[in-house]
C-alpha cells in the first residue's frame, strides 16, 4: 500500500487533522504532460466546468465533535500509558519509530487508532510501513500533538537486527529501563494534552472548516 492509499485510509476515520503530505511522499504518480506552449490559462479554459455542491457546516455541531472525538482518544491514550506495555526496538542501535514491535505490541498512535475499530488498517500498516512517522495524519488531535505522542524508542537489544528473520533477544536491564523512561514521558504528555485542549480543538477546528466535504462526513459519522 502507497503512503497515499494510507494517506486515505486515515482521513477515512475523518477526525481532524487534515495534511496527507506525510504519507503521500512516496506516491508519485506518473501523468501524461501537456504540449510544448500549452499555458494554465488554456489548460483552464479546456477544463469541463463540473458544479460542486459545497455543504453548509455547522461550526458549533463540528466543535462538539472534535471534543468527543479528543477525549475519547486521551482516554485511550491514558489507558497505553498506564498498561506499561510498549514496544521493544531491537532493530536499531538508536532511536527508532516502531508501529507493531516483534511481540505484537503497538505504539501510541497505533493504538489509538486500532481501538477505533481500523484493526486491518493498523495490521496492513505494520506489515508494509512499521516504521511509519504520524506526523500530521490522526483522528482529534493537531499535527504537533500527534508527533508527541508517537514518540521513538530506545534500543532494547544488545545486538539490534534492521531485518530480522527471527526474534531479536530483548535485554532485561534496557526494557525495565525504557519502560520507565516512555512512563514518565507519557504522564507529561498527557498532562500537556489535557492543558491544551481549549486552543487545540480550535485550531483542529480552524482548519477542519476549510475542508467543508472532509466536516461533512466527521459531522455524518
Amino acid at each position: 500500500m502507497s503512503r497515499l492509499l494510507l494517506a486515505c485510509s486515515f482521513l477515512a476515520l475523518a477526525t481532524g487533522a487534515l495534511s496527507t503530505t506525510a504519507l503521500a511522499e512516496r506516491a508519485e504518480p506518473s501523468f501524461a504532460r501537456p504540449p510544448a506552449g500549452w499555458t494554465a490559462q488554456q489548460d483552464r479554459d479546456a477544463a469541463p466546468h463540473i458544479a460542486v455542491q459545497v455543504p453548509i457546516v455547522d461550526r458549533a455541531a463540528l466543535r462538539a465533535k472534535l471534543i468527543e472525538n479528543r477525549a475519547a482518544n486521551l482516554e485511550r491514550f491514558r489507558a497505553y500509558r498506564k498498561a506499561g506495555v510498549y514496544p521493544s526496538n531491537v532493530y536499531t542501535r538508536g532511536l527508532a519509530n516502531v508501529w507493531r514491535d516483534q511481540d505484537g505490541h503497538y505504539c501510541a498512535a497505533a493504538t489509538i487508532i486500532r481501538a477505533s475499530g481500523q484493526e486491518a488498517l493498523v495490521a496492513r500498516v505494520a506489515e508494509q510501513d512499521n516504521f511509519i512517522k504520524l506526523a500530521d495524519v490522526t483522528s482529534g488531535l493537531t499535527q504537533a500533538e500527534v508527533a508527541l505522542i508517537q514518540r521513538p524508542f530506545q534500543p532494547v537489544a544488545r545486538r539490534p537486527v534492521p531485518q530480522p528473520e527471527r526474534p531479536v533477544p530483548v535485554d532485561a536491564d534496557l526494557r525495565a529501563a525504557e519502560t520507565r523512561r516512555l512512563a514518565a514521558l507519557y504522564a507529561e504528555i498527557e498532562a500537556k494534552l489535557v492543558a491544551r485542549q481549549k486552543g487545540s480543538i480550535e485550531q483542529a477546528l480552524d482548519r477542519l472548516m476549510q475542508r467543508p466535504q472532509l466536516a461533512a462526513a466527521l459531522l455524518a459519522r
